[in-house]
């Protein structure tokens, strides 16, 4: 049996071990492409300008501008693209939204990469989906002056969060990230948790099925309503902060 030292040592090794079989499993896996109707949501209208850069797509909206910004995290492998039909709903409410396009599409890799954002509104809610969402949590965690909220999409943090206003909306049929882990995550007591019935993890982007997943008792169109719905509910208590 190991030495009180050396099982010391091979425990956090491990732990660092089996995270990097994950990442690497994860950077190798097969990329989920953004449908061809959420690629096309790539161009401007008179309601949002759409810019694309090397490393983030921007929305800018054409109208009022909010003075809170969402800086969006996707899911590890996923499109930056796939969440544009929904994320293009809350620029056209005004708010400027910069999604992220991560290295080797894990944002958790590098999880300030969004600070490039922060020149371009007041304040901003730091967001993402699924292991968007620890990285999103990690770029609020470290800018506490410039990140006042945090959005997390059918995803938890793997760091406690405070001093934030936080809104987690999940999916109660997601198969990929258990709605029990999502709502015993290390939030503030005052999380605004919301639940939306029949949803699937693939219902936060379009991007077609994934492995894994749930089955789904309620069509995409009705849970990303009540996706952006919750968004824009959290954004406005950001919004209307001091």
């Amino acid at each position: 049996m190991p030495s009180a030292p050396l099982r010391r040592w091979i425990t956090p090794s491990l732990a660092v071990l089996t995270a990097a079989i994950a990442c690497a499993v994860l950077i190798y896996a097969r990329p989920l492409a953004a449908t061809p109707a959420a690629q096309q949501e790539m161009r401007s209208d008179a309601a949002v300008t759409v810019v694309d850069r090397a490393t983030e797509i921007e929305l800018i909206p054409s109208g009022r501008h909010r003075g809170t910004g969402l800086v969006f995290h996707p899911g590890a492998r996923v499109d930056s693209r796939a969440y544009l039909p929904l994320l293009r709903q809350v620029a056209e409410a005004g708010y400027p939204v910069v999604v992220l396009k991560p290295p080797l599409g894990m944002a958790i890799l590098q999880s300030g990469q969004g600070e490039q954002a922060f020149g371009r509104a007041q304040r901003w809610v730091a967001g993402g989906h699924s292991l968007g969402g620890p990285a999103a949590a990690r770029l609020a965690n470290s800018h506490p002056d410039r990140v006042r909220g945090l959005l997390l999409w059918a995803s938890y943090p793997d760091v406690e969060v405070r001093d934030l206003d936080v809104t987690s909306i999940y999916g109660t049929r997601d198969g990929l990230s258990d709605p029990d882990a999502v709502r015993q995550a290390p939030l503030p007591a005052d999380t605004e948790f919301v639940a939306v019935p029949g949803a699937i993890h693939a219902h936060f982007g379009d991007y077609g099925p994934q492995s894994g997943d749930g089955q789904p008792t309620t069509s995409r169109a009705e849970a990303q309503r009540q996706i952006i719905a919750a968004t824009l509910d959290g954004l406005a208590r950001v919004e209307a902060r001091p």
